[in-house]
């Protein structure tokens, strides 16, 4: 296996990120083989690992490139959006996330399609998807202790209601199982309940 110029494995590793998006989209990571990564690419199979572990670590970069392509425009139509408005901005941030997810492949196959079980495959993997779990929660933790502090909240720690806030997200795992008009409704009354809660009642 001959070695790559640095502007090389740029290069490849970029095509193998785009075959990646194609592939997982279509066929998920269970069905998707390395020759399916490598081919037409200039390279052999064996040079795959050149370039990531496994192809489960190439759908969790693939997944955290995605994710940190749309957190802007999450944060934009939620929690910038509301900033004063817990309680919007929470119901905001779960549905846009909610439509993302039933809209993006790669996001699909990770939250609804349960292709996060496939990942637990690699030692390496199962750190990755905590870590995407932990950053998920750090990106909207500012905002909840922002909150907390002008007393808008209940009386429960910042982070505990931004996990629970990230959780609800996680219930989509059964979108699958449920009739699609029912999980709508269902996903509705959890997050208005959640974000009506979580705000301090006016006296």
């Amino acid at each position: 296996m001959r070695s790559f110029t640095d502007e090389e494995r740029e290069v490849i590793k970029r095509k193998i990120i785009d075959r990646g998006k194609e592939c997982f989209a279509r066929y998920g990571i269970k069905k998707t083989g390395i020759e399916d990564l490598t081919e037409d690419l200039g390279i052999a199979k064996s040079s795959f690992y050149s370039f990531f572990n496994s192809k489960e670590d190439l759908f969790l970069q693939i997944f955290k490139e995605e994710k940190e392509a749309l957190k802007n425009s999450i944060l934009e139509n939620s929690f910038l959006k509301y900033r004063t408005e817990p309680d919007k901005a929470i119901k905001a941030y779960l549905r846009h996330v909610l439509k993302i997810v039933d809209n993006n492949p790669i996001w699909r196959k990770f939250v609804i399609e349960n292709e996060s079980l496939e990942l637990t495959i690699s030692r390496f993997s199962e750190e990755e998807i905590k870590n995407i779990h932990e950053d998920s929660v750090a990106i909207i933790l500012p905002f909840f202790e922002e909150w907390s502090k002008k007393g808008l909240l209940i009386d429960k720690p910042a982070k505990i209601l931004a996990e629970t806030t990230q959780a609800v997200i996680f219930l989509i795992h059964f979108k699958d199982k449920i009739v699609d008009d029912d999980f709508s409704e269902i996903m509705n009354i959890l997050i208005d309940m959640l974000a009506n809660n979580i705000v301090k009642k006016k006296i």
